[in-house]
């Protein structure tokens, strides 16, 4: 596999178009790209990953791409804080605050998906009652043919 890929491999790799990398990168879903000379886009797997990890969001937990970003920025956040808890000159009180912040901005996330998940169960239960209350209908008319 390529170190860094163009925009038509990255494209064809997830299928998705260029415009869409353009329009993530405009919103800033993605890290500053690198350029060739001739200054042409070039991503780097960490990048494909990242993309990857969008189409997920949006595919698999029907996010906006407003709550991708927002979920992206929590998750460097913690890799940020995950660094610093990794400083050896740390006392165990700043390590306590930072667990405590790590502890929040997961919450946060846990609450997010929470939430998402109710909602769907909801909108399933009213769905399957209206199978349900079809199908018994159906069985009915079936009943008297």
């Amino acid at each position: 596999m390529p170190k860094e890929m163009t925009v038509e491999m990255v494209a064809s790799r997830l299928g998705i178009t260029p415009r869409t990398l353009h329009y993530y990168e405009e919103l800033g879903l993605l890290p500053d790209v690198g350029r060739t000379e001739g200054g042409h886009r070039v991503y780097s797997e960490d990048t494909v990953d990242r993309l990857e990890k969008i189409l997920r969001l949006k595919e698999t937990l029907g996010y906006s791409l407003k709550e991708i970003k927002r979920i992206l920025e929590v998750e460097e956040s913690l890799d940020k804080l995950r660094q610093t808890y990794r400083q050896e000159n740390l006392n165990p009180q700043e390590r306590v605050t930072i667990l405590s912040q790590f502890e929040e901005l997961l919450s946060g996330l846990v609450d997010r998906i929470d939430e998402r998940i109710d909602r769907l169960t909801a909108m399933r239960d009213t769905y399957y009652t209206r199978l349900t209350k079809t199908q018994n209908m159906r069985k009915d008319i079936e009943s008297n043919l």
